[in-house]
């Protein structure tokens, strides 16, 4: 049975590759999507992945990382004499206008680390060093926001907020979620760029002791400071990547499409197998008069449809992997984990199975005694 469904398989090219289109078609979509999905919540929660604080503390209604609001700096006070709390440092995320040399406006968010740890600063340095942004007035760009800012060059001098910046560092890659340029630097330096409030800070990080206790930290730090937030980096990780996904409805959009392709593909596989059917409906007919049980015909349609997504699922994997290396972006991140890629195998290996039900019901409804009239 399996040579008589190979052989049928590939007696018309036309259909097959119709068929192998809809499949390679779904497995690039759904990992594409994905992809894109995931790369994008990356960018969402950038800053909180990136810092290696152990707990946040943030306003009691912060929603978002990037979108902070102001809390007292003097509750690091209170938490510094918590059991098991190393470090606690106050940390800055405001905004900014940045008046360009081309006399354009654009708008920025301002990074304050302590200067003594940096914790929470820029990475992956093109030009200069955390060091330098430990400097009076000293502010780091990306690449990828460089034709925003006017493609500045490291020594540069631009205004953000009326106040004076030096450009002294330069990194590759790291942009967030929100268009707007990410500029790095010391946190009395964010302080008055951003003209945040004396006094205080957007987030307190803390560092821990080895060995201790998070959640119990987590647990004294709510009581001690009940008008705060305390989160793992986790935590606010996710609770930074759920607010775009429900404010924007980037989760709704990105699954309509998903499902949308995946409906193509299987019509697309579903019509080929049909096709093929009725091409060799006389064929059938004759494996029923010599006796073949339904079980035997259903397997015929069954391996077309496994042969398809195999050799299907084998070119779009080669197709996803090459376009997660050639086409991934600071701007438009495709992060594709193994476990999105076995899984959009799975789920396309599962439509061709579905698709093949089609051509086996008209199959299933074949009079034998056609091959005699015939």
């Amino acid at each position: 049975m399996f040579s008589f469904a190979f052989k049928t398989l590939v007696s018309d090219r036309g259909k097959l590759l119709t068929g192998l289109a809809g499949v390679i078609f779904s497995v690039v979509l759904v990992n594409v999507q994905g992809g894109l999905y995931f790369g994008l919540m990356k960018k969402a929660s950038l800053l909180v992945d990136h810092c290696d604080a152990d707990l946040w503390v943030g306003h009691k209604h912060v929603e978002n990382v990037d979108i902070a609001r102001e809390i007292p700096e003097i509750w690091g006070n209170r938490i510094r004499s918590i059991t098991g709390c190393d470090a606690v440092k106050p940390y800055i995320v405001g905004k900014g206008t940045a008046a360009l040399s081309s006399g354009l406006m654009e708008d920025v968010w301002i990074i304050g680390s302590d200067p003594e740890t940096m914790l929470g600063t820029a990475w992956d340095f093109a030009e200069g060093s955390v060091d330098e942004l430990k400097r009076p007035n000293g502010v780091s760009f990306d690449d990828v926001d460089a034709p925003k800012l006017g493609h500045p060059h490291v020594g540069d001098w631009m205004e953000v907020n009326g106040e004076r910046a030096q450009i002294v560092a330069r990194t590759n890659g790291v942009t967030g979620f929100i268009t707007m340029p990410y500029l790095f630097t010391s946190f009395e330096t964010a302080r008055r760029m951003s003209h945040i409030t004396p006094g205080t800070c957007s987030f307190l990080l803390i560092k821990l002791l080895p060995g201790a206790n998070r959640d119990q930290v987590q647990a004294a730090i709510r009581q001690r400071v009940p008008d705060a937030s305390v989160f793992t980096p986790d935590e606010f990780a996710k609770i930074s990547q759920d607010y775009w996904m429900k404010r924007t409805g980037i989760g709704i959009s990105f699954g309509a499409s998903t499902l949308l392709g995946l409906f193509v593909g299987l019509m697309m596989v579903g019509q080929s197998l049909y096709a093929l059917a009725l091409d060799h409906i006389e064929d059938y007919a004759t494996l029923k008069a010599l006796g073949a049980a339904e079980s035997k015909l259903c397997s015929v349609i069954i391996s077309q449809s496994l042969l398809m997504a195999t050799v299907g699922t084998t070119i779009g994997v080669g197709i996803v992997i090459a376009i997660r290396e050639l086409w991934h972006s600071p701007m438009a991140p495709v992060l594709i984990p193994t476990s999105l890629l076995s899984g959009a195998v799975v789920l396309v290996f599962g439509i061709c199975l579905a698709a093949s039900l089609l051509p086996y019901f008209r199959i299933r409804r074949v009079d034998p005694a056609i091959v005699l009239m015939g």
